[in-house]
């Protein structure tokens, strides 16, 4: 994503595009990779001293801010993002405090909208606080309140609906659907793996013993809303069931998720400090800041308007993280090329990549143009590319939608009918057998988008006969040149 954050690698429900733009902009290609890993660590280090702040906005003492912060840098959640520093964790849980403390600290409207702006370009949690938004303004009615908080969520809605309406998503592709019992199944046997991780280390605990003061238990009730769900969403983001795979359940994803809940978690345990003031403190009010909000959030209102519409096929049900950067590179590589008017050759011979045995610098010989059909990981082949089913779809990425030629050499073991659909469309079809057939289709205009192009192979005797690609070529008509 910080390679090419204008594009989009999966649905805007899950595509958080602010850190790897931030990345993308001020890192240079060959710093990206450990960009990500100084930025989560610079993240952590930035979260620490909001949640100082933020414990000290809800009444806590210094002493007692410090030891909690100190505390939950210590927890697994936070050791766990270390696994995986390209993910958003550590720089996601920054601005969930920044929210935090602007929405507990009594700031304006519009620090509080940039505030919540800015989680939303991240994590999805921003959602999470409109509760807490809410019931801070219950005083003023519930009418009031909903109005205040519909206001001051507004700025993160309209981001969320310019992504969606900037989304082009693939015609007549379906996600499989989601198995509820075997989720739950996959949670209950894994029960005592990740039962484990909701003690945070212990912090938990200290939180629980803190509820017997009055205070501690005011703030759950203010913020239960909030806290239950980031207790659960965990559990069904751990439960995979993902491309037709079989249920299976990522513990570590449960304490890596967890690191949301550590500031209400701190926020319960200063309680137990004799000489906490169960009264917040303000931080807020300068004009100045006010100015710099509004100008910030209308900043942030645009930056879907700088997406690329690229039509991106379904990545999201992959868990597999190099296919998906070795995909995104290579199709962008292809679209640019094609766009050039340049011919791409894809030989079968020279494209191969097996994740784990091949170099990692290797990638780019990835069979990203094979999607299905072709047997289970055909990308990762290093044998011959065959035919398996009687339906298999290649990937043709073009930058413009124009007319492109389809240039397929091709055998079998036996005699047999390959037809080639795009759109769904036939384009044409052309018998195969044991010697080599080479034959080229040209792909209407109108059967092309900007995107990822899925193209059909049909052959019904695909299973025995077993066509094998031994060339693919893409190139523009000389016409449209």
């Amino acid at each position: 994503m910080a390679e090419e954050p204008r594009v989009f690698t999966v649905s805007p429900w899950g595509y958080r595009i602010l850190l790897p733009g931030l990345i993308g902009s001020f890192f240079p290609p060959r710093l990206i990779a450990p960009g990500f890993e100084w930025m989560a660590r610079g993240s952590l280090i930035a979260a620490s001293g909001l949640l100082f702040v933020y414990l000290r906005v809800r009444g806590a003492r210094r002493r007692a801010a410090i030891l909690a912060a100190a505390a939950v840098l210590a927890t697994p959640p936070v050791s766990a993002v270390f696994a995986n520093p390209f993910l958003v964790e550590p720089f996601a849980l920054a601005l969930l405090l920044f929210a935090l403390i602007a929405i507990e600290g009594g700031a304006t409207p519009w620090v509080v909208a940039l505030s919540l702006a800015a989680l939303s370009l991240s994590k999805e949690i921003w959602v999470l606080l409109l509760p807490v938004i809410f019931l801070r303004e219950a005083p003023e009615g519930a009418k009031a309140a909903g109005l205040r908080t519909l206001g001051m969520a507004g700025p993160a809605i309209w981001i969320g609906l310019l992504m969606r309406g900037m989304w082009i998503p693939q015609g007549g592709s379906q996600r499989p659907g989601t198995d509820y019992l075997a989720t739950l199944g996959s949670m209950g046997s894994s029960v005592a793996v990740f039962a484990p991780q909701f003690l945070l280390g212990g912090l938990s605990i200290v939180a629980l013993v803190a509820l017997y003061r009055p205070g501690a238990r005011d703030y759950a009730r203010r913020h239960v809303f909030t806290i239950a769900p980031l207790l659960v969403l965990p559990l069904f983001a751990a439960a995979y069931t993902g491309e037709g795979a079989a249920t299976s359940f990522f513990a570590d994803d449960v304490r890596r998720l967890l690191i949301y809940v550590l500031p209400f978690v701190a926020a319960l345990a200063v309680f137990l400090d004799p000489g906490h003031d169960d009264q917040t403190e303000q931080l807020w009010g300068s004009p100045i800041l006010q100015r710099l909000a509004i100008a910030f959030t209308v900043t942030l209102m645009l930056v879907p308007l700088g997406l690329d519409r690229y039509s991106r096929i379904d990545l999201s049900t992959s868990r597999d993280g190099p296919y998906v950067l070795g995909f995104v590179r290579e199709t962008l590589k292809t679209g640019r090329k094609l766009s050039r008017g340049e011919t791409v050759v894809f030989d079968p011979t020279q494209r191969k990549f097996a994740w784990g045995v091949s170099p990692p610098n290797e990638l780019s010989k990835l069979r990203f143009f094979l999607r299905s059909g072709f047997g289970p990981q055909a990308h990762y082949g290093v044998d011959d590319i065959r035919m398996r089913a009687t339906s298999a779809t290649l990937i043709a990425p073009v930058l413009e939608a124009r007319a492109l030629n389809l240039t397929l050499t091709v055998d079998a073991r036996e005699s047999a009918w390959i037809t080639v659909l795009a759109a769904g469309e036939r384009i044409g079809e052309v018998l195969v057998g044991p010697q080599a057939v080479k034959a080229t289709f040209e792909i209407p205009a109108t059967n092309l988008r900007r995107g990822d192009n899925p193209i059909e192979l049909r052959c019904e005797k695909a299973p025995t006969a077993l066509p094998r690609l031994l060339g693919l070529e893409l190139r523009q008509p000389l016409a449209s040149r």
